[in-house]
Parts: C-alpha cells; structure tokens; sequence
C-alpha cells in the first residue's frame, strides 16, 4: 500500500469513528451553489454602537430554506471588539473603492444535527462551538460619492465545546445588505440583544466550513503513515 493510501484508509477509520461516537464528522463540507449541501443563509447586524462598525455592535447569522431559519447552522452573538480599520481607499472625487477590516469577540456557532457534519451517535441536536476569531472585510465601492455596491467576507474559527479538540472553521464568501434601519423583516435573524431595535440586514452566500479533529486523531493519522515509511526504508 502506498503511503497515500494509507493516509486515506487511517482517514477512512477516523470518519467511521465519528459515526460510531457521535463526535463531528471531519471534513470539508461547501454549500449548494458550490457543489455541496449547506444551505445559504441570511443575517442581521444589530447597532448597539449607535451606528454601522460601532464597537459592541452584533451579527446574528443563520440558514434559510425558503421557509426556517437556523435549521443547519447559526451564528450568534460576536460583537465588533476595536474600531474598524481601513485596509484600502482608492477614491477619487468619490468614485473608487474602500475596504475595512472589522473584528469581533464572543459569539457562538451552532450546526444542526440536519447538516452533514453530524455524527449519528451523538445523543443531542446540535454542535456548540465557542468562537475565538471572527472577522469581515467588508469592500464599498461608491460612484460619486454614493454607495452603490457592498460586499462582505466573513471568516469564523472555534473550537467545539463538547469535543475537546475538535475545531471548525466557518467562511461566508458573499454577504450582502440588503436593508438597514429598524424594520427588520421576520424572515430574517432577530436583532440581538433583544434590546436592540436599529441594524441592517441581508444575505449569506458561498459557505465553506472545514472540520479538524482532535490531537489524537492526528496523532493516529501520522503514526500510521511513518510506521508504513519505516517499513519501506527497512525493506531496501
């Protein structure tokens, strides 16, 4: 068996594993648009601050079929921690681009036991993952002095709070506003916290999220890989 192989048979295990205990399945796992099975998404950003990019303002994020929202996966509660920072303003006379880099603290992911990361033998209906990075580079571009276009790429990592080891990453390729004020539809994410009454509002495209395992799984992974390349040497 060639190296190569063996890494894929030692993965192999290591996803039956998964199903057998219920832990998350590793993986990386896209949505629809792109070939997978995630469901899109929409999102609300409340603003606590007082205004857009405050400090304290908070994203509420989940998926939408046409009918439920957050029956994969949602995203609650990470809040702008430091001021935003422009990487990049182009404009001239008001006509050009500008992109800001905004970061944010807290917050927790939840996917649903509907997704395909869901490991058959776990007792509960979802995975809660407490978020340690989650970040927008949001890119305006405005045509005399007008906004006319906005787009945001949110990145998310964390680490799932029941499966010691067990990390995620969670990348939104396309988010795009869709209202702002304090008439938030009812399909969408609820402003929050509650208390919150003004924010804007829109869609969440391109999903990827990638789902590590624990140390030891790893651990598994390259012991069985450098027994078989000891064993080779040994033959020659």
């Amino acid at each position: 068996m060639s190296t190569r192989g063996l890494a894929v048979g030692v993965l192999v295990v290591l996803v039956c594993a998964s199903l057998a205990n219920g832990a998350p399945i590793i993986g990386s796992y896209t949505s629809i648009e792109l070939g997978g099975s995630i469901l899109d998404g929409r999102w609300s950003e409340s603003y606590v601050g007082g205004g857009p990019g405050q400090i304290g303002d908070t994203v509420h994020a989940a998926s939408w079929d046409g009918l439920t929202l957050a029956g994969m996966w949602e995203v609650r509660d990470p809040a702008i921690d430091a001021t935003p920072s422009v990487l990049l303003d182009t404009r001239v006379g008001g006509t050009g681009t500008i992109v800001y880099y905004t970061t944010y603290g807290g917050g927790t992911l939840l996917l649903e036991n509907t997704g395909p990361w869901w490991g058959l033998g776990d007792p509960g209906t979802d995975y809660a993952v407490d978020i340690n990075s989650y970040s927008h580079t949001t890119t305006n571009q405005y045509v005399g002095g007008q906004l006319v276009a906005s787009t945001t790429v949110a990145t998310l990592s964390g680490v799932f709070q029941d499966y010691a080891g067990y990390g995620v990453s969670f990348w939104v390729s396309v988010a795009v506003p869709l209202g702002e004020g304090s008439g938030l539809p009812g399909d969408y994410p609820a402003f929050l916290p509650s208390s919150a009454s003004s924010g804007a509002w829109g869609i969440a495209q391109k999903i990827r999220t990638e789902i590590v395992p624990e140390p030891a799984s790893v651990l598994l992974l390259a012991s069985g890989i450098g027994l078989l390349v000891a064993r080779r040497r040994n033959k020659k």
